[in-house]
C-alpha cells in the first residue's frame, strides 16, 4: 500500500503535473495529448484492503505500515456497505475507506463522557477505534460506512474513472462526487468549491485526491 504526495499551494500542484509530463515524455518520446485527471473527495477515515475470490470476500485488512495490516474481517463483514459478495464472479483487490458519520460520532462521544472515557476526537480515530473491537455487535451498532474507491489488483479496468464506475456495478458503495479534470485550472476549481462545501457531506472531508485517470500513464 501506497501514501499519497502531499500538495499545499497551487504550486505545488503545478510542479506535480510538470513532473508527471517529463517523465511521460521520457517515456513515451513526447508529451501525451490525452493526459487527464479524476479528482475525489479525500474522506476522513481507515483505510481498508478488501480481497475477494470468485466474488465472495476473504478478508479484509487494514493499511498496516503499507506491507502488513491487521485483518478485521469479522468486524468487516458487519458493515452494510461492505458487499459479502459481488454482483460477479471476479476475483479482485478493492480499496476503500471506513467512515463513520457525524451524528454518530456525536453519540458515541455523548456515552464516554457520561463513563469518563477520553472523548473521540475525530471520525478516523472513532472508525479505527471501532474496526478494532473484539465484539462485532458493537461494530454492527455504529453503523459505520465503507466508500471504495480504488481495485489494486492486475484485472483493474484502463482509466481511473471507468474503475470507480466498476467497483459501483460490483455492488459496491462509492461517492459521486468525482470528476474528471483535463487542466490545472479545473482542479483548482474543484478544490475551491470543495473547500466551500465540505462540510455538507455526512463523512469528514480533508481534503481533494488528484490521480492520473489513465492507467497506462499511471
Amino acid at each position: 500500500q501506497w501514501s499519497f504526495n502531499d500538495a499545499f499551494s497551487a504550486e505545488d500542484m503545478t510542479d506535480w503535473e510538470e513532473r508527471i509530463l517529463k517523465i511521460l515524455e521520457k517515456e513515451l518520446g513526447a508529451r501525451p495529448k490525452d493526459l487527464d485527471y479524476v479528482c475525489e473527495l479525500k474522506i476522513d477515515g481507515l483505510h481498508m484492503v478488501l480481497t475477494y475470490e470468485n466474488g465472495i470476500l476473504q478478508t479484509a485488512a487494514t493499511r498496516g505500515d503499507g506491507k502488513v495490516g491487521e485483518n478485521v474481517t469479522a468486524n468487516i463483514k458487519t458493515i452494510l456497505s461492505v458487499p459479502i459478495k459481488l454482483k460477479k464472479e471476479v476475483s479482485l483487490v478493492a480499496e476503500g475507506e471506513v467512515w463513520m458519520n457525524k451524528s454518530m460520532l456525536d453519540k458515541i462521544n455523548e456515552e464516554r463522557k457520561k463513563v469518563d472515557e477520553p472523548l473521540f476526537a475525530n471520525p478516523r480515530n472513532a472508525a479505527a477505534g471501532t474496526i478494532r473491537q473484539l465484539d462485532p455487535a458493537i461494530v454492527s451498532a455504529r453503523k459505520l460506512s465503507l466508500t471504495a474507491y480504488d481495485i489494486s489488483s492486475d484485472n483493474a479496468p484502463v482509466s481511473q474513472e471507468e474503475e470507480l464506475q466498476y467497483l459501483k456495478d460490483l455492488g459496491f458503495k462509492t461517492d459521486s462526487h468525482w470528476k474528471v479534470c483535463k487542466t490545472m485550472q479545473e482542479i483548482f476549481t474543484f478544490h475551491k468549491y470543495w473547500q466551500n462545501h465540505k462540510t455538507t457531506q455526512e463523512f469528514w472531508v480533508d481534503g481533494v485526491v488528484i490521480k492520473v485517470n489513465q492507467k497506462k500513464y499511471q
